[in-house]
């Protein structure tokens, strides 16, 4: 599933990010507030400075997106990969 959706591309915190606002999201009405992402075992031993670049990373690549609706600090997974773990 990591190759189909062209995960395998990313670095482990880029993917520990990732994963933390998929999991985070999922019980937030899809909005993953990034202290409660920080917070998220996958991302809280992620130096804070590479985990600003690797969640920097993920937006540039559209594969996060800033919440709509909400106030700075909230992301959502985005269609593509957000349904992965779904189901």
């Amino acid at each position: 599933m990591e190759t189909t959706l062209g995960l395998v591309e990313l670095s482990p915190n880029e993917r520990d990010v990732l994963y933390a606002i998929n999991e985070v999201a999922a019980g937030m009405a899809k909005a993953a507030r990034s202290d409660a992402i920080r917070a998220h075992p996958l991302a809280a031993a992620i130096p804070q400075a590479t985990y600003h670049r690797a969640l920097k990373s993920l937006v540039q690549r559209g594969l996060v997106k800033h919440a709509p609706d909400t106030k700075a600090g909230a992301y959502i997974v985005t269609g593509a990969v957000g349904g992965a773990g779904q189901g």
